[in-house]
Order: structure tokens, then sequence, then C-alpha cells
């Protein structure tokens, strides 16, 4: 990894700070130069390096080429596009030829986007130290402690997916920032830093859901807690997935939303759900500056369709998947996550018909959760998922995994269980088992950030459903070449 390019460029760029009027996340907008030295000893612009986190965070994991990745493993999606040669790569991903990958342009800018985030929480970190110096009264000094925990929450969100994706990876810090050299450290001990990471979270960040903080969608303790319960239940450490969880559900506040089809559109921005999005605006506008997605929701957007709802036609749903929802008579999850081609969607948007060669005669269908209809778009705007914001983190999750761990370690998995299942309209089951649960994850979490694949692997099930899985070899993504070749110490085994 360039580090020293890195670095640089993320200190020029994440304390860029506006005069703008129009604020977003409690502060102006991003991306222009700071029109005077900043003052240290001013408490008021401490928040700086903490918005510079969220910003670079939100614009990294909106990369579109990560979300394939996360995704095509699963048995939910095949890659979609024009043809099969387009972006052939993402097939050798979903068929685990790895060995074709290696010098895959996305699998080296997925690794490069996600330690981009690592590395802006230590640079933003120290700047955040630079006006902490400064502070002398109780109650400034705890929020600076809160503003730490803010950016330590990212550095342990990008660590998860960097784990997730490849397993045994660096870990960096304060003291190796400039370092090419860093040995890969075994995934364990990466959990076991994003454990600590999120324990200081849970101590210092504010109680109370993101909608409810002064910097409206700011992470708080739940988020942290959420996300350290995800990393319990891949560890399955389910006494700790059961304790978190229990702590969200009975203090939190949070809430299923109840407008089931508006929670992924505009309307459901920042929902009693959410733990935690990728924050996007328009600021309200119909044209000029706007905070947007971009090719997260275009790859996503159907192919040949009219303008405002319209894309490249990548991540389309397997038939398999479609099935499952129908055999389950998931009518109303079916809106929510399938885009149908060659339908009217509920919301009045016509979408044109796309049959793929590579889909044997099927229509595409494509991922629901990215779409946001026209009569909800900024008059004046034009782009598909404009205003709109990406689900990262949800109280459904919460719920499931605490069914989850009552199945596990003792307690009541039907509550949760069909707290979610009701929010679907489907009808509650007295007792479930393991199988019911991942199976509601299935049909909840489609497309999501990769679940489906972790759900398979963290079970078992991976190899018997998913072609050309093999054990202890097919979890993890190789390494990029390029990362390789600036530092051959990740070609050896992690210490």
């Amino acid at each position: 990894m360039k580090i020293r390019y890195i670095v640089a460029a993320g200190l020029m760029a994440l304390m860029s700070m506006s005069s703008c009027t129009d604020e977003f996340l409690g502060i102006t907008q991003e991306n222009t130069a700071p029109t005077e030295e900043l003052n240290y000893a001013d408490k008021s612009q401490m928040y700086g390096p903490v918005s510079g986190v969220y910003g670079t965070t939100r614009r990294r994991m909106s990369q579109w080429e990560i979300w394939p990745l996360l995704n095509v493993r699963g048995d939910e999606v095949t890659k979609g596009g024009g043809s099969d040669n387009d972006q052939f790569d993402y097939l050798n991903v979903e068929r685990f030829n790895y060995g074709a990958i290696k010098g895959f342009w996305a699998l080296n800018n997925s690794w490069n986007a996600l330690y981009n985030i690592v590395y802006t929480t230590y640079n933003n970190e120290a700047l955040l130290n630079r006006f902490r110096e400064h502070l002398t009264d109780e109650a400034d000094i705890e929020l600076g402690n809160q503003y730490e925990a803010e950016i330590r929450f990212h550095r342990a969100l990008a660590y998860f997916f960097i784990s997730n994706l490849w397993g045994d990876v660096p870990l960096v810090d304060f003291e190796n920032l400039m370092r090419l050299d860093l040995p890969k450290v075994k995934q364990a001990g990466v959990r076991e830093f994003i454990h600590s990471e999120l324990d200081y979270c849970i101590e210092h960040l504010p109680a109370g859901r993101p909608d409810q903080q002064s910097h409206q969608g700011a992470v708080t303790k739940y988020t942290a807690m959420a996300l350290k319960a995800k990393v319990a239940l891949y560890e399955e450490d389910y006494a700790t997935v059961k304790n978190l969880t229990d702590k969200i559900i009975s203090e939190g506040g949070f809430s299923l939303y109840s407008d089931y089809y508006n929670l992924f559109k505009i309307p459901g921005k920042l929902a009693p759900e959410s733990l935690y999005e990728l924050q996007f605006t328009d600021f309200g506008n119909g044209d000029g500056d706007q905070v947007y997605g971009g090719a997260w929701f275009q790859h996503q957007g159907p192919r040949g369709n009219a303008a405002p709802v319209n894309g490249w036609g990548f991540m389309i749903l397997e038939g398999g998947f479609l099935d499952f929802l129908n055999e389950r008579n998931d009518s109303t999850r079916w809106d929510v996550a399938v885009l149908e081609s060659g339908a009217t969607t509920p919301a009045g948007d016509e979408i044109a018909e796309f049959v793929p060669s590579y889909l044997d005669g099927l229509k595409a269908h494509y991922n629901g959760k990215a779409y946001t209809p026209k009569n909800q778009l900024t008059e004046g705007r034009n782009n598909y998922g404009a205003n709109n914001n990406i689900r990262v983190l949800r109280y459904a999750d919460v719920l499931l995994m605490n069914a989850e761990a009552n199945l596990k370690v003792g307690g009541d998995a039907a509550t949760p269980l069909n707290e979610v299942r009701v929010r679907a309209g489907l009808e509650p089951i007295g007792s479930p088992t393991l199988d019911d649960i991942i199976n509601e994850r299935r049909a909840e979490f489609s497309c999501e950030w990769g679940d489906r694949f972790m759900d398979l692997v963290r079970t078992g099930k991976a190899q018997s459903v998913l072609p050309g899985f093999i054990p202890g070899e097919s979890e993890f993504l190789p390494i990029p070449l390029a990362q390789e070749d600036l530092n051959p110490l990740l070609r050896e085994p992690a210490i």
C-alpha cells in the first residue's frame, strides 16, 4: 500500500471545511478548501476531524466495486451486467476461482478504499488530539472522548469488512503509519483489535438512536454494540451476542420501521430502525452541489431504462432466491428486495424488460434496496438514488442475532424472530429452529454487506449451497497482487 500517499491525501482532503451555510451531519459541506487556518483552541471546530472520518467512510464504502465482492459469493445475486464478459472477474469471484483475480482492479481498489478509512481515522484522531490539548473542563474532555470514539468506531467498521473479505491482514497504529512492511495478523487477532476499539466506543459514545443525536446520524453506544455483536456472532460467542443485543433491545429505543416498502427509500432515511447509515443529500435543491452515492446506486440500476430510474444492470438476483421468496409467500419483502424488469413498481415506475443471455431466458430482477422511485426525488434531480442513504446496520439484525443467541444459550428466540416476520407480513413461528432463523436472515438481509455469504460460512452450509466453495480455501479473497508487490510480507504466513 502506498501509505505515504494515503496519509498525505487524507490530511489534505479530510480537513476541508467550507463556509457554506448548508449543514450536513452538523458541519458544512465537504471537499472545499478551508477559508482560514484552524484554531485548535476553538472547541467549536473540534468536530471537523470527526466529520472528515464520516465523509471518508461514506465515499470509500460507497465505491461500487466493493459491493459485488461482498455479495456475489452468496446465493442471492449474480454479477449481472450486459454480458458474461462485462466485468468478467466478478464471475471468477462468484465461482471461487480466486487464482484468476489477484490482479483484478476491483480487488485492489477495495483493499485501498477500506484501508484508506483506517489511515484516515489515525490522521484525524491526531488532529482531534490537537484540539483536546486545550480542553480543561470535564464536560469538554468527555466530549473529546466521545469524538475519539466516533472516529474509532469507523476504524473498527473498516477492519470488520477487511477481515471478512481477506481474513489475515495487517494492523496499523500510530507507531507504524509510515511503514511499508507490515506483516499480516491472524483474523482472530484482528477481531480482538476490533473488540477493543468497540469497547472504548461503548464506554464513551452517548446512548440513544443515531437520529436523535445533535449531529444527526452520528453513531451511538448501541451502534458499537451492534457491530460488536456481529463480530461475536461470527466467532460463535453467543453469550456476548445475547448480552449486547438484550441491552440494545431493552435500552436503545429502536423499533422496526412500519412503512417497510419505504425503508430503503428516501422516507426511510435515519428511521428508528437505523443504527448506522452512509448519509447523502442534495440539500433540498434541484441542482447544484450534492453529496451523492453515485455508482453504488447506478451499477445496480435497471439496464436500458429511462432516467432517473436507470443504471448498469449489475447485481441481478438469482432465480433460486426469487423462488425462495415465492415459496415463503414473502410478497411484502418481494416488493422491498426485488426490482423486476418488465413490470411496474408499486411506486408507479415502469421498468424496461431485460432478458440477458446469461440467465437462460429468465428476465432480470435487480436489487430493490437500491431503488429510489422517481416521485421521491427532489424536482430537478435526475440521478438514480439521488438524496438517498445506504443502510449499513439495522435493528432487524439486532433482533435476529438476539433470536439466534437465545436459541443457542437459552432464552426466547420466538419473540425477536417474530417481530421481524410480522413486519414482513408473515405468520409467527412458535418454536423456531436455527434453519428458521437463518432463512429469515436470508429473506431480510438480501444483498446487504455480504451477510448471506458470512451466514453460510459460519453455519457450515456454504459447501452444500455454493457451487465451487471449498472449505479452508474459499472463505477469503486473495490479497491483491499489487499489494503483495508493495509489501512482500503479505505473501508470508500471518503472525
